[in-house]
Order: C-alpha cells, then sequence, then structure tokens
C-alpha cells in the first residue's frame, strides 16, 4: 500500500492544499518523480537509501494535512515539528518497514533548518509551542527520539552518513522546486547525460579556435594536441602547471569532454574573472547550462535578465547548472556543509572540480580542501583538477599528501621557451617613473598595478588631469559598491591605461603592452606580468618596470623584503632561462611558514566536525565564522552616502512587500539594495556613521568614479 494510501487510511486528507493552488499529492508525487529519477538513474544509490529518500519526499510536508494547519492562516504552526510529532505517535505504523526510519522522523523534523546538532531541533519545538500557545503532547518524547539518535546514527558506517544526508538533500531540493512550481524537467536535464556531451565536444573546438583567433590572431594545432594530451591523462586528480596565457582554461574544457561529469564546479579566485568566465563559457556552451554563484550574483543576474523569470537565482543558487562557476568560499561551505548547505552538497558526486589559481588560496584554505580530500572525494567520485601559472611548493606537496595518486604536470619547456618581459628595477616610487616615461602613457597600452587603493586612486586622478581627451584612463578596484565596479569592469577592454590593485592580477584573458607596477610578493608579480604581452614573442624594448612600493601594505613587511632580495636573481635567471625561472623554489621559500599552519587548521576542522554529536560531515558554526577560520579579512556592507536617498526608496519598498509577503519581489528588491553596498573595513568604520532605519553603516567617504576614497 503506497503511503499516501495509508494517510488516507489513517484520515488525512490528500487533497487538501498546502501550497497556493497545490494539493498535496500533487506536491509530493512531484517530488517523489524527481527523487526516484535522481536516486536511481543519475546517482544510483543503494535500494536501502532510495526507499528513505522516497519515503521522506511524501511525508515530509504531513504536518500540513493536520487540522490545526491551513494555507489561509497568518500564523501557521510549524509543520515540521508537528508532522514529525503525529508519525512518532499516530503514524508510528506507517514508518515501520522503511530502512532508517528513526532517522527519517529527524529529516521531517528539520527539514526547514540544518542538519547540525538536537538542541537546534528542540530549539524549534519549543519556538513552535510558543506559537500554537500550547504544550506539545509529546514534547519530552520528541526530544528523547532526537537525543538517542546519536548512537544510532554514529554506529552507521560513514559512507552511509553520506548517503543519508545526500538523499536528505536531493529530496529537501525537490520539495523547494515544487513549491515555487518550477519545471522540475528543465532542472533534471541538468543531471542526464543525453546528448548534451556530444554537443559540448561539437562546439568545443569551434569555440575554441574562435576564441584563439580573437585573442592571438591564430590557432595552434600543435599546442591544442598537448592540451588534449594532458587533458586525456587517466589520472583521477591533475595538478598542472603553465605560463600565464598558455591556454589552461582550453585544457580544463577538454577535460570535461573527456571525463563528462555529471556536474563541473569551476573555481575562481575574484567576481571580476567569474563575470570573464561566463562570459567566456557561453560562447561555447549554451547558458542555459551555465551558472554563476556568488554574494552578488543576483544583482548581477538582474543586470542580465531583467525580463526572464524569478527562477534563475534559485537554479544558481542550489548549483544545479551542469556548470557552475563560483569562488571558493561557496566551495567549502558546501563540503564542509555550514548551516542548510546540505541541500546543495550532493552536486558534488560524480563532479570535476577545477580550481583555477589555487596558488591564491589560503593555508587556512587550503587546510580545509584537504580535509574534504581525504574524508570525501573518494566516496563522493569527485576529480580535481588544480591550474596555476605560479604553483605553490608547499601546497602542491599539502595535496599530494591528502591525494598520493595526483597526476602532476608542470610545462617546463613551455616556461623556458617564453621571454615575453624585458624588465627594468626603478629605485624610485612609481608617481615618479610616470613622469619620466611620460611618452610611454602617450603611444602604448598601460597596465598601472600597485599594492593599495589609495596609491591607485591617487595615480588615476593625476593621469586622468593630465592626459584628459588625449587618453581612456580607467581605475578598476575591490573598493566600489558593486554597481559602480561592474561599469569599471566593462570599461576595462577599451583602456587605453587601466590602473588597478590585484584584482587585475588573475584570471583575465586581457594583455597590455607595457605594465609599470610596485614591487610585490614573486608570484603576484608572475601574474602582473602575465597581462603584459600575453601572446607575444621577445620584446627588443623594456616593457615592464618595477619600482619600489609605497609601503608594506597589504603583504607586509617579511614578504617584500623576500621579494626585494629575490627579484635581481630572478631577472638574471630570466635571461638564461626563459620564464622557466618563475618555477625556482626559492621563491616561494617563506610559505615553509605555511605547513605547520596547514596541519594545525585541518586539525581544528577534524575535531569540530567529529564533536557534531551526528558527524554528518558538516561544521556546527555559522558562515562568518568559517570564513574567518578560512583566512578571510573581516569585512562590513555599508552604504556610500551618495546613495542613502536610493536606499532608503529600497527599504520603504521592501517593508511594503514585507508585509504583502511577496517573497519573490523582495528578492528582486535585496538584489537592487545590493548594487549599492560597499565591503568596508573595520577602520573605514571608524569615520562611518550608523543608521538605525536601515541598520547599516553609512560613509560619506565615497565618490562613484573612486570608490572609497582612501586619504
Amino acid at each position: 500500500m503506497s503511503i499516501l494510501n495509508r494517510l488516507q487510511k489513517k484520515g488525512l486528507d490528500v487533497s487538501k492544499e498546502t501550497h497556493p493552488s497545490k494539493p498535496y499529492y500533487v506536491h509530493v508525487n512531484e517530488c517523489y518523480k524527481f527523487v526516484d529519477k535522481m536516486m536511481k538513474e543519475v546517482y544510483r544509490f543503494s535500494e536501502d537509501i532510495v526507499e528513505f529518500a522516497l519515503a521522506f519526499s511524501e511525508l515530509h510536508d504531513v504536518g500540513k494535512l493536520l487540522q490545526e494547519w491551513s494555507l489561509n492562516q497568518k500564523k501557521r504552526p510549524y509543520h515540521a515539528i508537528e508532522g514529525a510529532e503525529w508519525l512518532l505517535t499516530e503514524g508510528r505504523d506507517i514508518l515501520t518497514d522503511i530502512p532508517y526510519n528513526q532517522i527519517l522522523f529527524y529529516a521531517i523534523m528539520t527539514h526547514h533548518s540544518s542538519l547540525h546538532v538536537p538542541a537546534e531541533a528542540i530549539r524549534a519545538v519549543n519556538e513552535a509551542e510558543k506559537i500554537r500557545q500550547r504544550h506539545f503532547k509529546n514534547y519530552f518524547q520528541c526530544k528523547a527520539h532526537l537525543n538517542k539518535l546519536n548512537s544510532i546514527i554514529r554506529n552507521l558506517k560513514r559512507g552511509i552518513r553520506f548517503d543519508l544526508v545526500d538523499a536528505i538533500g536531493i529530496a529537501k531540493l525537490a520539495d523547494i522546486m515544487s513549491a515555487k512550481n518550477l519545471p522540475l524537467n528543465r532542472i533534471l536535464m541538468q543531471y542526464e547525460h543525453n546528448h548534451w556531451y556530444e554537443e559540448f565536444e561539437d562546439k568545443l573546438i569551434e569555440g575554441v579556435s574562435k576564441r584563439a583567433y580573437e585573442k592571438r590572431g591564430l590557432f595552434d594545432q600543435i599546442k591544442f594536441k598537448r592540451q588534449v594530451e594532458i587533458a586525456s591523462s587517466q589520472a583521477r586528480h591533475l595538478l598542472v602547471a603553465a605560463p600565464t596565457g598558455w591556454g589552461k582554461t582550453t585544457l580544463a574544457l577538454i577535460r570535461i569532454s573527456k571525463l563528462k561529469p555529471v556536474k563541473i564546479f569551476y573555481v575562481l579566485p575574484t567576481i571580476t574573472a567569474i563575470k570573464d568566465f561566463y562570459d567566456t563559457f557561453t560562447k561555447i556552451v549554451d547558458e542555459t547550462y551555465v551558472g554563476e554563484y556568488f554574494y552578488f550574483a543576483d544583482v548581477d543576474l538582474l543586470t542580465r535578465h531583467e525580463t526572464e523569470e524569478d527562477s534563475l537565482l534559485d537554479i544558481y543558487r542550489y548549483f544545479i547548472p551542469r556548470i557552475t562557476i563560483t569562488t571558493i568560499d561557496q566551495l567549502l561551505l558546501t563540503i564542509l556543509q555550514v548551516g542548510r548547505y546540505h541541500i546543495r552538497r550532493f552536486n558534488f558526486r560524480d563532479s570535476l572540480i577545477i580550481l583555477d589559481e589555487f596558488h591564491l588560496l589560503t593555508p587556512q584554505m587550503i587546510s580545509s580542501l584537504r580535509f574534504f580530500l581525504k574524508n570525501l572525494s573518494q566516496h563522493y567520485n569527485a576529480s580535481i583538477l588544480f591550474m596555476s601559472a605560479t604553483p605553490s611548493f608547499v601546497y602542491s606537496d599539502a595535496l599530494k599528501e591528502a591525494l598520493p595518486q595526483l597526476g602532476t604536470t608542470v610545462l617546463s619547456d613551455e616556461y623556458r621557451r617564453l621571454k615575453r618581459h624585458k624588465i627594468e628595477l626603478y629605485s624610485g616610487k612609481i608617481e615618479n617613473l610616470l613622469l619620466e616615461k611620460q611618452d610611454l602613457l602617450n603611444k602604448h597600452r598601460i597596465l598601472i598595478i600597485v599594492n593599495t587603493v589609495r596609491t591607485a586612486q591617487r595615480i588615476y586622478k593625476d593621469l586622468k588631469e593630465r592626459l584628459r581627451g588625449l587618453r581612456n584612463v580607467v581605475l578598476v578596484h575591490g573598493d566600489f559598491a558593486y554597481k559602480d565596479r561592474a561599469k569599471k569592469e566593462a570599461e576595462i577592454s577599451n583602456a587605453d591605461v587601466l590602473i588597478s590593485t590585484q584584482v587585475a592580477e588573475v584570471s583575465l584573458d586581457i594583455s597590455f603592452d607595457v605594465l609599470m607596477t610596485e614591487l610585490s610578493p614573486i608570484p603576484s608579480l608572475v601574474q602582473r606580468l602575465g597581462r603584459v604581452n600575453r601572446y607575444g614573442g621577445k620584446p627588443s624594448e623594456t616593457n615592464a618596470i618595477v619600482s619600489e612600493p609605497e609601503g608594506y601594505q597589504p603583504y607586509g613587511e617579511i614578504l617584500i623584503k623576500i621579494a626585494r632580495e629575490n627579484l635581481p636573481i630572478l631577472l638574471e635567471n630570466l635571461e638564461k632561462r626563459g620564464e622557466e625561472a618563475y618555477l625556482d623554489k626559492e621563491f616561494w621559500r617563506y610559505e615553509e611558514l605555511y605547513r605547520e599552519e596547514i596541519e594545525s587548521i585541518e586539525e581544528k576542522v577534524r575535531r569540530i566536525i567529529e564533536e557534531n554529536m551526528f558527524d554528518f560531515f558538516s561544521l556546527t558554526i555559522s558562515e562568518k565564522e568559517l570564513l574567518e577560520m578560512l583566512g578571510r579579512e573581516e569585512t562590513y556592507l555599508a552604504v556610500p552616502e551618495i546613495y542613502l536617498e536610493k536606499m532608503l526608496t529600497l527599504h520603504k519598498r521592501l517593508q511594503e512587500l514585507r508585509n504583502m509577503k511577496n517573497y519573490e519581489e523582495r528578492l528582486k528588491i535585496y538584489a537592487q539594495i545590493k548594487n549599492y553596498l560597499v565591503p568596508v573595513s573595520r577602520s573605514d568604520l571608524r569615520k562611518a556613521e550608523w543608521h538605525e532605519e536601515l541598520r547599516s553603516w553609512v560613509i560619506a567617504n565615497y565618490e562613484e568614479d573612486l570608490g572609497i576614497v582612501r586619504n
């Protein structure tokens, strides 16, 4: 007898409307079909896990069938708790023959919260009790059941625990998509192989060759053959070191076509790079199959798809597209299952994870990633591709310890044959250099990279005045409100003179004639040099000049001093050995300090996870705590005073929509609000004022063309 029939025999009306214009039986049937397809055909879970997931898809909203709950109520009882309580008492016989039925009870109770610890579910019980203004008859029975789950779950094999959590995640995703009336077939097509890879392979060569002609004026067949050879490696995990501009993106695309994973995650270090790669991918792949997700993704989406349905953000947020371009933060939040990230972690099964410029990760990120590689990657059958032009030897060693079978390819010969940069050292500050090299500014396409926003703004104001009407001068850095930063980034391709901080260093396929840069750590300098003469031969004249920095920020005195000592040696080796000199371990000496830190952070992650009562391989900490643990600097979002009136108007509209419970429209307003927010440091807050109505900091020292003005 089906579960729906059993519910009816218990006197519950499965035709009751539990979602707007949708009866209960329609909702759970949609969920059932989606879960059945995903569990059996896409991921091929074991029979008992499939049965568990299908039962969860039919029973998760059973609390809505109880007499106390109605779709038309303003304050409804907490149906997750209500349903769990009913099953524990009146419907216990329904669960009798379902595998892992005691865990199923917990899944139903927590399907609108995280899967962390019983305390959270118990707090939910207490909250529901307050809403209903009555006592749960079986509150203590619920609490006792949750507490005994610890020993039940701990006695399961770890792989089964992972499978159960992913089964809950898949069923919960089905619940969300059905509740939002999204076409489930459109979601399923992102997981089915069908003819997608045949079309992808057909378009791959066409797209790669077209891009090569646009960038270099030719398609290098010999290089492409080598890219195919490396990407076809039988090793499950690869680490590839290749010069800037060599074609690591093409290699990654070929790797996708060879492995044919269910999902692809392309992890990039900056929002600018994510947006650039989105444009690259959608020229080769139908944009239906490509998504991007980062904190400001909804703003970017609203800008690109103003007339499209509201569902795209949900599609992106839950990692549904076949190719998701995202940040390391989002990757690790999901891997370590902070909060409700179990709803999307299952997507890593049979996936390919590409980490571009992995040398830019913090030691803490490498620690967390390594913990995943040791504990989850094999069970999830995930493949990893690490790529960098300047591979950290310490990081490479740490990753090889976690993945002993990691296939490593260092294209030493490609580095050796390249002599793209004729570098000159300048003993003064960069502003004096710019005065002396006025002739270069007048006739070449110039990239100026400095170490701080303050210096970048000062140079920008000076050059904009000096070159007025003669050259297109553009400023880019990370301290702009999102709307202003997006506008600046759109101007990069047409810039005659681009002034930037570190945001221009990585994953941007741009090429300038001359680089003028402040001294920075060697790996950073190599990335900066990679934006100049990117596809050319040996220059006859100086095309890169390195000046003394204004100070030690943001790298610190030790790293700048090491760079200053090593740079003359590097230049000498470049003359003898070409860019192979970039691979010398000597220039990575300072990273030896990270080895101990990598070990200690990994141990901390392991301890937090194992102390989790249920050990679902999840961290019982907040997103903010995790990001701090990953080495992210503490930042806040503030409102520039010049946008205060616009923010107040949006805030007023948001309050009106909140009263109307119009969720989709509220999401659009939130996206518009984020458009005007700027990231600020703790020191910036000294000059900020707290706005009580907006519940946000407001900063006066902001200009649309400059960003946060640094004195």
